[in-house]
């Protein structure tokens, strides 16, 4: 029985190591796409959302935190199908999404989020 286990124990140790770098990598991947946005730098946000394997594969909130900013970039930079879109992409993986007050709002990407809401029967 111990022997059995002993592999089993280092399997599971060496997994939750892997999910937490994989975490850290999509924390830090996170936190230069907010960096970006707060610098005005859109093109930066919407290039790195679209490759970062780390964002991809990042636990939800993170997911939907860097698609909303992501969505965002691409309405103040006039790509308004794109920021719609990135809207779709967001309630699909929580259909519960919602923009907060003051972003609801937003003459550009409020009008996009209630598109896109309509376009996936949410809201």
């Amino acid at each position: 029985m111990k022997q059995s286990f002993l592999p089993l124990l280092m399997a599971a140790a060496v997994l939750g190591g892997c999910a937490s770098a994989q975490d850290e990598a999509a924390r830090q991947a996170l936190q230069g796409v907010r960096t970006a946005y707060a610098a005005g730098d859109y093109g930066s946000v919407i290039r790195t959302v679209a490759t970062s394997s780390a964002l991809a594969g990042a636990p939800r909130a993170e997911r939907v935190e860097a698609l909303k900013l992501q969505s965002f970039s691409y309405c103040v930079t006039d790509h308004l199908a794109l920021c719609q879109d990135g809207f779709v992409r967001i309630l699909r993986i929580q259909p519960s999404f919602a923009l907060a007050p003051n972003e609801a709002g937003h003459p550009q990407w409020g009008p996009a989020f209630q598109r896109a809401q309509a376009a996936v029967g949410a809201g």
